[in-house]
Formats: structure tokens, C-alpha cells, sequence
């Protein structure tokens, strides 16, 4: 059997019985999701590359524990959340995506054009981008984490239920109001290539 084709599970089975390779595999297979939702929900690189060393470091401490009907993906991305929000409890500063440094070497926002009336075409990606990521970033919490786990990383309702340790139709609810909420936050030019499914 080829590694790169075995579930998790089993590869966790593998390194927790030795087998370094198998862990080469997770952290492969995971590490660039794993980070890419941590950057979305913290704003901030280095959170999320801790939130990312954190949950491997739960791994090589042997702390996930196998059940069946759990998978490890949910439980990895359940840790980089809980990690990302012991920060923001703890007062950790969190600094916007979409902050650039200016002449003086000092981070300040970037400015963005007015998007009403303008053609899509007429704005560049990182212009979507960054108008994008503020209106998520005034979604709450909860909102937010959903909507990041179904949009950008492709989690069924039922794996964003398992990380946010809800109710399934709280899922569907979260998802419901920051779709609603963004349709009515961002230029309807935005949303004519359908970002929100």
C-alpha cells in the first residue's frame, strides 16, 4: 500500500506505533489547509503558523485520540481554532490582513478604492481580496469560523459541525447569516462570480 494514499486514521495509527514517514504524510496533507484557515480567522501570520505548530505538536505529544466517527481532520482543525482563540482571549494582537508598510517602514491600511458602480473587471484581486476579508472579519466568531471552514476549505456541514463541537442546523444557521450578511456588506459587483455559494 502506497502511504500517500492511506487515511489519516491509519497514519496515525503508524507513527504512534514509530513510523516517522507517517507523520511526513500528515503534516503534508494538512499543513498548508490547516494554515490557510488559521491566516483567514486570526489575520496574522505568525498566529497562525503557532496555531499550525500547535496542533502537530498535539500529534507528536500523541494527544489525538482515535474514535470511531471522528476524524483526524476535524480534530486538527478544532485544535488551530481553539488555538487561535486562546490568542484572542489572552489579548494577543491581532494585526489585519490588509495592512502594508508605507514609507516610513511603519504598517498602515492599504487604500482601497470605492467599489460602487465600478466593473468588476476594474478591480484587481487583491482589491476583491482585501474588501472580502473586512467584511468577514465583522462577521462574529462563530460566523466566521463556519463560513472560512465551508468557503476556503471545503468542509461539508457535518466536519464544521465536528470542529465547532454544535448541532448540525446550528451549522446550517451560521453559514445561512454570514452568507446573508455578506451579500448585503460587500458591492453587489463582487458577487456576480459567485464567491458565495
Amino acid at each position: 500500500m502506497v502511504i500517500e494514499n492511506t487515511q489519516d486514521e491509519e497514519l496515525i495509527r503508524r507513527y504512534y506505533a514509530a513510523d516517522q514517514e507517517a507523520l511526513k504524510v500528515i503534516f503534508q496533507r494538512h499543513k498548508e489547509g490547516l494554515f490557510n484557515f488559521a491566516l483567514r480567522f486570526s489575520g496574522n501570520r505568525a498566529d497562525a503558523e503557532d496555531a499550525v505548530s500547535h496542533t502537530f505538536m498535539m500529534v507528536c505529544e500523541k494527544r489525538y485520540t482515535i474514535k470511531p466517527g471522528a476524524s483526524f481532520k476535524t480534530w486538527a482543525y478544532a485544535v488551530a481554532r481553539n488555538s487561535c482563540l486562546s490568542k484572542m482571549r489572552t489579548g494577543a494582537k491581532f494585526f489585519p490582513l490588509w495592512s502594508s508598510k508605507n514609507d516610513s517602514g511603519h504598517e498602515g491600511p492599504i487604500d482601497v478604492i470605492d467599489p460602487q458602480g465600478i466593473a468588476r473587471d476594474q478591480l484587481d484581486q487583491k482589491e476583491i481580496a482585501v474588501l472580502l476579508q473586512k467584511a468577514i472579519n465583522k462577521l462574529g466568531p462563530q460566523q466566521k469560523e463556519a463560513l472560512l471552514l465551508r468557503e476556503y476549505q471545503g468542509f461539508s456541514y457535518e466536519e464544521i459541525a465536528q470542529v465547532l463541537q454544535c448541532s448540525l442546523e446550528k451549522v446550517k444557521v451560521l453559514i445561512f447569516r454570514a452568507r446573508s450578511y455578506l451579500k448585503e456588506a460587500l458591492p453587489p459587483v463582487l458577487l456576480g462570480e459567485g464567491e458565495l455559494k
